[in-house]
């Protein structure tokens, strides 16, 4: 069995973990990483746990804050808030908003910073004049621990050149830590904003899924890790509901559920083969969900929060109906309907897509053992019908609650 060394590529998953004063988070990145090319980038704290592995070895390493990607009070820099300065396209749409964050480009008069700076920006002081922003990266303030689990070695004959790539660059330099409030202080997500909450197409949403969509809304991959992830967080029995369901389920089969479906299109969810039965119900016209009170076991949202224009309401109505000790699982990825999708949600980092969905439950309180989860850079399957636009399978972002 080949082992990794100089002249070899490896398939790599890396699992980044870390806990924040809200809960734990876990990164999953899959690596293909060239070893002459590559290997040099790494920390040698993480070259140990991948030189002369086998396919199935795994092993971890620990960092503390601030050791894999320096942090520096250096990097908080005050400034005056007219410097706050969007592109003209967008200038009358953005506003500088406490614990969101912007490319640094947005932010002028800064050594060194041009406008095409897409490193993500924290904004966590203003007032009528200023602004205090972190320029750090944000994982670097807390310690991680990271797990490799090696996929497949192989010989690599011939080198040609190419790109070197930073793989704990590539999967923590923009995004991880965005999910998390800035030193509890309460993120601004313009939840009072009804503007936040608008779409391009206003209709009735019954008008707009009135016509069954028989596909899938995420490739094969990305359905896979999330239904591996659903066999360990979900419960192997009790009562689920399907919320905003449709077409495909992301529940892993063999577990004794019972699994109601919710959604607007009947014959999306009568061919849906998961469901034991459903319901038809739009919870944008009437966020109030038509089950008793602690009568489900687990509650999953896939693929749809982004649609929801009344999200605090409709998670009270999720609180309602879970069991104590009840799971919540929300999950989506980077595509949905421009149509139907609210402002908000375009506005927003990915990562901070979580976050948004961590700061609804904060606020309706009720909720324990948070966590968050996101798998990215895992390869695209070859009869998908994106392949070639992009070899990249579509990203997946997981936030999971328990009910008090």
């Amino acid at each position: 069995m080949k082992r990794v060394k100089e002249n070899t590529k490896v398939d790599v998953i890396l699992k980044f973990r870390w806990k924040s004063s809200i809960g734990e988070h876990e990164e999953v990145h899959f690596c293909s990483i060239n070893i002459w090319r590559d290997f040099d980038l790494f920390h040698e704290k993480i070259q140990k746990i991948i030189w002369g592995k086998k396919p199935g070895d795994i092993d971890k390493v620990s960092f503390k804050a601030g050791e894999l990607f320096s942090y520096s009070e250096d990097n908080i820099l005050e400034i005056s808030k007219s410097q706050f300065s969007p592109p003209t396209t967008i200038r009358n749409s953005i506003e500088p908003r406490l614990g969101r964050f912007y490319p640094l480009g947005f932010f002028t008069g800064l050594k060194g910073v041009f406008p095409q700076n897409f490193k993500p920006t924290r904004i966590i002081y203003f007032s009528d004049k200023t602004l205090k922003i972190d320029t750090n990266i944000p994982i670097s303030k807390y310690d991680i621990e990271i797990e490799s689990f090696i996929l497949d070695v192989r010989e690599k004959l011939t080198e040609v050149g190419g790109e070197c790539r930073d793989w704990c660059a590539i999967a923590l330099e923009n995004g991880p830590g965005m999910q998390v409030r800035y030193n509890g202080i309460e993120t601004d997500f313009e939840l009072n904003n009804p503007l936040a909450f608008s779409r391009a197409d206003e209709s009735d949403d019954t008008l707009f899924y009135s016509e069954p969509r028989i596909t899938t809304h995420i490739d094969s991959k990305c359905h896979e890790n999330l239904v591996n992830l659903y066999e360990n967080l979900l419960p192997n029995e009790g009562k689920i509901l399907d919320l905003m369901s449709s077409y495909q389920s992301h529940i892993p089969k063999g577990k004794n559920l019972r699994i109601i479906g919710l959604g607007l299109n009947e014959e999306e969810m009568k061919k849906n083969e998961l469901l034991d039965d459903f319901i038809i119900h739009d919870i944008n016209k009437s966020p109030e969900i038509p089950f008793y009170n602690e009568e489900f076991d687990a509650v999953v949202c896939d693929l749809s929060i982004e649609y929801v224009i009344k999200p605090i309401e409709l998670l009270k109505e999720v609180r309602r109906i879970l069991k104590k000790g009840g799971i919540l699982a929300i999950s989506f990825s980077n595509r949905y309907f421009p149509q139907k999708v609210i402002r908000l949600w375009i506005d927003l980092h990915e990562f901070e897509r979580m976050g948004y969905v961590l700061e609804l439950l904060l606020r309706i309180g009720g909720f324990t053992n948070y966590k968050t989860f996101s798998f990215r850079g895992f390869r695209r399957p070859f009869d998908d019908k994106y392949f070639g636009y992009t070899f990249l399978s579509d990203p997946l972002y997981v936030v999971y609650a328990q009910k008090i």
